[in-house]
């Protein structure tokens, strides 16, 4: 199927890489199907969650494992379930990221990642029981 991008112009897209957000994601409930763009090639990041219907709608987001590599979330059973996960399965985080206009003050949401289940194309939103700010700086300023 073809969809129109906010950063990408026109795309062709397989439905079965179409990521389903049963809930929606904070703010945007009620949009639910999703797929993942990058320019630097598959499973590369950055990365564009880019709504499949709105094409206005797309945010930057992080693998929060190259950020911070200890990265550990705990979840609430009810995302658990919602992502379609089976006892034992791991999911993969994203974590949406603020671009302003100087990009070098770039952060990213640790405290509420995306949970996707990558079997099911399933995701959710969802915050974690750790104590992770929600505006964690990517890049390192001058002096620290």
């Amino acid at each position: 199927m073809t969809i129109k991008t906010r950063d990408f112009g026109e795309q062709k897209i397989s439905e079965d890489k179409i990521i389903t957000f049963p809930h929606g994601i904070f703010a945007f409930e009620d949009e639910h199907k999703f797929i993942m763009l990058s320019p630097l090639g598959e499973d590369k990041y950055p990365a564009w969650l880019q709504s499949v219907n709105n094409e206005n709608l797309c945010f930057i987001v992080f693998d929060p494992n190259q950020i911070a590599e200890d990265y550990s979330v705990t979840a609430d059973e009810e995302s658990i379930s919602a992502a379609g996960f089976e006892k034992g399965e791991k999911p993969h985080y994203l974590v949406l990221a603020v671009v302003p206009e100087e990009y070098k003050d770039t952060t990213v949401n640790m405290k509420s990642p995306i949970m996707i289940n990558t079997k099911k194309m399933l995701a959710v939103q969802t915050i974690a029981a750790e104590n992770y700010p929600i505006k964690f700086p990517i890049f390192k300023k001058e002096g620290d």
